[in-house]
């Protein structure tokens, strides 16, 4: 048996797939080839890590931490319905407030950054002026 034939039925000789004869040749060959047997041993190695990794060890007591948490969490809240009628009319009425003082502050500061310094009005001088008649282009064609 040549070594690449060997290599073929690693698996099916791990996993003991392989006939009586089929067997018995790739066994020698692995007595006899040291680069093969070193290849079998490595792919046993790399199979025995990837086992090891798929396990997965549980912490049995996570569960019941978790639950006590959830449950202790559920005894010390409060609900809404547990609350004073006047927190419950309270808050609503702090949050509306709130937002419309940040509408206003956010309008207050925009119209203060931009100012009406954009609309003023242009000197009636300019508008009579004709630039094309001030300078010639014929001017700077000759230069």
């Amino acid at each position: 048996m040549d070594c690449q034939l060997c290599q073929k039925e690693f698996d099916a000789y791990r996993e003991g797939k392989l006939s009586g004869g089929a067997r018995v040749q790739v066994e020698a060959h692995l007595e006899s080839c040291l680069d093969c047997s070193v290849s079998f041993q490595l792919l046993m190695l790399a199979n025995k890590v990837m086992e090891a990794e798929k396990e997965t060890l549980s912490n049995p007591f996570l569960v019941t931490r978790i639950m006590s948490g959830i449950e202790e969490m559920d005894n010390k809240g409060e609900t809404y319905s547990q609350l004073p009628a006047y927190l419950k009319v309270l808050k609503p009425i702090l949050i509306s407030v709130s937002l419309a003082a940040a509408i206003f502050i956010g309008v207050l500061v925009g119209n203060i950054y931009f100012q009406a310094d954009s609309t003023r009005q242009i000197p009636v001088e300019l508008s009579y002026m004709n630039d094309a008649a001030l300078e010639s282009v014929e001017i700077y064609s000759q230069l």
